[in-house]
């Protein structure tokens, strides 16, 4: 999803009223699917935080942008960044994340995934499909679109869309819980669903950030549920109702969370 309007003075409050320390921590942006740090919205953004809160801001590409954004599978995302941010001096005595969309599953991952990374100390959300969506995100009519479309529609759990197609990583549909659990390559692994593979590692690193704020979009059309910005997603085999996130990926989490909608 291309970047959307947030309020920066919003996000400077939490930065700067939940991290009192966060003025001298670095940060990194996370943009969302079908964006790109060159594109003028996630470029103000960044510059405009970077200001308002007192901190460096990086925004972190992955390869293209755009066209990556859509259909360089999320593992493979994941560890571009993950090897950008370790070759990053300024980066070396920690930071936090900003992330924006899919971003925020990079992100996760950079959290749980990276070996040998600077330390992660807040992460910031806005509108991330943490416990997955149930439905594709808008595209439009565009050649990206088209291909991704024709994507879609040969099989989204098949090995070669996995491959293929970004939100096919962290596409979630109630009704097709087994198929998604054994055929979805990321975000199973990502939230630690995978009974017989769960691995305390992963937990251990999420649960040692100092904050988590996650932010939800009010009137959110893209993500199904919205409330999937807060962990909070449909029961196995049904699309109602939205279970809190106590019951999900929040469940155990020791640091302090924060929610909130704009």
């Amino acid at each position: 999803m291309a970047f959307r309007s947030v309020p920066i003075s919003f996000i400077t409050v939490l930065l700067l009223f939940f991290f009192p320390v966060s003025r001298s921590i670095p940060f990194i942006v996370l943009h969302g699917i079908g964006d790109q740090c060159s594109n003028q919205g996630v470029k103000q953004f960044t510059e405009n935080l970077s200001s308002f809160s007192g901190s460096k801001g990086y925004c972190i590409e992955v390869g293209d942008g755009t066209w990556d954004s859509w259909f360089k599978p999320l593992e493979e995302q994941t560890e571009i960044v993950c090897e950008k941010v370790k070759k990053m001096k300024e980066l070396s005595e920690g930071y936090n994340i900003v992330g924006l969309s899919q971003g925020n599953l990079i992100g996760r991952g950079v959290v749980e995934f990276c070996e040998g990374g600077p330390p992660v100390k807040n992460f910031v959300s806005l509108g991330g499909p943490h416990a997955g969506t149930a439905s594709v995100p808008l595209c439009g009519s565009g050649i990206f679109c088209i291909i991704a479309n024709n994507l879609i529609k040969a099989e989204v759990y098949s090995d070669y869309v996995q491959d293929h197609l970004a939100p096919s990583g962290y596409l979630k549909f109630p009704n097709d819980i087994p198929k998604y659990l054994e055929k979805c390559k990321f975000l199973p692994k990502l939230n630690n669903e995978l009974p017989d593979k769960r691995n305390s590692t992963y937990k251990e690193r999420f649960s040692c950030l100092q904050n988590l704020v996650l932010i939800m979009f009010k009137d959110d059309k893209v993500l199904i549920p919205k409330e999937t910005a807060w962990f909070g997603y449909y029961p196995d085999g049904a699309f109602s109702p939205v279970l809190p996130p106590q019951k999900m990926m929040l469940e155990g989490f020791t640091s302090s969370v924060w929610q909130e909608v704009i």
